[in-house]
């Protein structure tokens, strides 16, 4: 297995794992042509990093940083906004692997932390992420921290 930074070579194989994602969560969108367009609009980012996993056979997943400062945290932030590995490849450690490489992505771009959100019923994602090191409980109220998320309405943006 080889993991490295994605390029716009990459964009095809990313969308379509990204297709095969969606599907897996039981979504109708985002469209293909929506994750054609969010993917090279990140892959041309700087603020932004696809790592992909591949074997002799192609791509087998990705996992995608994204970048910020955090005052919280005093400096650069990294969040791991996706993570994916082909439905055929799971349980042997490419997610692992793909983790510890946006962990060590992160820290060469300076940052302190990285940030993530799963479901608490994703048992082997929370199973990666806590056996790294990731934490979810808040040393002030000794609870685990929630995500959330609320859509807003679409809005024609002015170019």
């Amino acid at each position: 297995m080889n993991i490295q930074t994605a390029t716009m070579a990459d964009a095809a194989a990313l969308v379509g794992m990204a297709l095969t994602f969606r599907n897996h969560l039981e979504r109708t969108t985002p469209t293909q042509a929506q994750f054609e367009q969010s993917i090279t609009v990140l892959l041309n980012s700087p603020d932004a990093r696809f790592l992909i996993a591949s074997d002799d056979n192609g791509p087998i997943g990705y996992v995608l940083l994204r970048f910020r400062y955090s005052m919280w945290v005093g400096g650069a932030e990294a969040t791991i906004e996706d993570l994916f590995v082909d439905p055929s490849r799971r349980k042997n450690g490419v997610g692992r692997a793909l983790i510890e490489a946006a962990l060590q992505a992160a820290t060469a771009q300076g940052c302190l932390s990285v940030c993530l959100d799963t479901n608490e019923l994703n048992v082997a994602s929370n199973a990666i992420y806590t056996q790294l090191g990731f934490n979810a409980v808040s040393k002030r109220w000794n609870g685990r921290q929630i995500f959330y998320r609320k859509p807003l309405p679409t809005t024609a943006v002015a170019s």
